[in-house]
């Protein structure tokens, strides 16, 4: 699917390796007091800190699914980076296995020590908990959608998932047709890198290839990150279970 925003179609991979670098925790979260190679201690709690009040919100969300107390025996966060849902995500699950394409932020997560699993391939195992956040939203949906497949092939029978998608922006960030075109003029003169990209999906699309998996039972959160809108998707795998017919 084409961006609806006009964004380019990059090698965002590029992008995040070079973001891992200079800015791996504002490449994460959005706020400038997270810019920097280096944060100070207090602002690196903090930073963690917001990671450990979202996994709640994710795992309150799944016990209201579910009617009962949430623990997994394995886990997955779907491009981790630095690992601040990662190691909120160990307070909720026996194993966490956190992947990642940036090696400085991996490199980061793992100094940090903790219990959790840092990968750069994508493990080819089951998972009890498919997360990802503010993560699908920086790569093109034609390959995002081909992730999406790749990681609900890895999630268990009566799985759950937590996934966020961007499904729409505001009007005033919406990419004008000229101005995509000179973008990408530049862009095939002198690539850049460290771009963060903002994409949409077709939340037709995502529902379907969720059903296609066994995911029928689901809750849809709104999601608005400055006038970016999207959709958390909680989620559980049964493929006992079908869509209801009238």
């Amino acid at each position: 699917m084409a961006n609806p925003g006009g964004g380019l179609a990059r090698d965002t991979n590029a992008d995040w390796r070079k973001l891992s670098v200079t800015d791996p925790y504002w490449g994460v979260v959005t706020d400038p007091s997270f810019k920097g190679a280096v944060l100070p201690p207090d602002k690196l709690q903090a930073f963690y800190d917001t990671g450990r009040q979202e996994v709640a919100g994710f795992v309150a969300e799944l016990e209201t699914l579910l009617g009962a107390p949430f623990r997994a025996s394995t886990a997955l966060d779907f491009g981790c980076g630095v690992g601040r849902l990662a190691e909120a995500m160990t307070g909720h699950a026996d194993k966490v296995t956190g992947y990642d394409i940036a090696p400085g932020m991996l490199e980061l997560a793992r100094a940090r020590g903790g219990a959790v699993r840092y990968v750069d391939a994508l493990p080819d195992e089951s998972f009890g908990w498919i997360n990802s956040y503010i993560v699908f939203q920086h790569i093109p949906p034609e390959r995002g959608m081909v992730l999406l497949g790749e990681l609900l092939r890895r999630l268990e029978p009566e799985g759950v998932i937590t996934l966020h998608f961007t499904i729409w922006r505001e009007e005033q960030l919406k990419v004008r047709p000229w101005r995509a075109a000179a973008r990408r003029m530049v862009d095939l003169v002198k690539p850049r890198e460290g771009l963060v990209s903002m994409y949409e999906y077709d939340l037709g699309a995502i529902l379907e290839e969720l059903n296609r998996h066994g995911i029928f039972r689901m809750i849809l959160k709104s999601t608005d990150h400055g006038g970016h809108h999207g959709v958390m998707i909680v989620g559980r795998r049964d493929l006992t279970d079908s869509p209801k017919t009238h």
